[in-house]
């Protein structure tokens, strides 16, 4: 079983990935603003709000005492798994 220290870790480098991949949509959408649709704009609007939350949620993990970090991991590693998922839909659309 995995220590609190080593998931933090591994959510913290998702983290950054995920935070990097939001980036550059955003920066894309910036530079092709006329030519960004409704939907599209949502999206990453979209995106940058679940990257808050996971943001949030990483840091009520860090927080977490010996007796709770258990259960907010896997509920943590749910989360990150469907951003991933929606930036890989949104990527293909962007």
């Amino acid at each position: 079983m995995k220590t609190k220290k080593e998931i933090e870790r591994k959510l913290e480098e998702q983290l950054d990935s995920l935070s990097k991949q939001i980036d550059t949509l955003e920066a894309k959408m910036k530079r092709e603003q006329d030519r960004a649709s409704e939907l599209e704009r949502k999206a990453v609007l979209n995106l940058i709000a679940m990257r808050s939350k996971a943001q949030t949620k990483l840091h009520s993990f860090k927080e977490s005492g010996e007796d709770t970090w258990e259960e907010l991991s896997g509920a943590l590693e749910q989360y990150w798994d469907s951003l991933g998922k929606e930036l890989k839909a949104y990527e293909g659309k962007l």
